[in-house]
């Protein structure tokens, strides 16, 4: 499990002082870079493979709102590999209250550089995500 702490600065609010679903969407992302960063799955290892990330569903079950200073922690894990697919749970909460904010599921696939389509998870970045994940599927 990876732990990301984000406080929350004006351009993340809305009109109404919160953080806005788009935002923290936003926020979500750059914790599980961070998490995938921690072991060197960066960007270039993965066109190094020829591959590529995509994000094919993501749900979202937002709990309560975020203001501005709040500090947010975020707890990304790795919950699934199977044979096409890798599910990541996420988890947001407020540092100082201890409230979740939201709570969600990240669903990708490798996709081939070349022909833009979902290919299975070889042996390689099988490895690697056990890896990221501690534990063994």
């Amino acid at each position: 499990m990876s732990v990301t702490e984000i406080k929350v600065k004006g351009y993340h609010l809305d009109l109404f002082g919160r953080v806005t679903n788009q935002r923290f969407l936003d926020l979500l992302e750059d914790a599980r870079w961070s998490y995938m960063d921690t072991i060197g799955l960066s960007f270039d290892e993965f066109a190094k493979r020829g591959v590529f990330l995509a994000v094919v569903n993501i749900n979202v079950n937002f709990r309560a709102p975020s203001i501005l200073g709040d500090t947010l922690v975020i707890e990304t894990s790795v919950d699934r590999i199977g044979n096409r697919s890798i599910t990541v749970k996420q988890r947001m909460y407020n540092k100082k209250t201890e409230q979740i904010v939201l709570d969600a599921e990240i669903v990708y696939v490798i996709v081939d550089l070349a022909t833009g389509k979902s290919i299975p998870i070889d042996n390689g970045m099988r490895q690697i995500w056990l890896e990221l994940s501690n534990k063994k599927n």
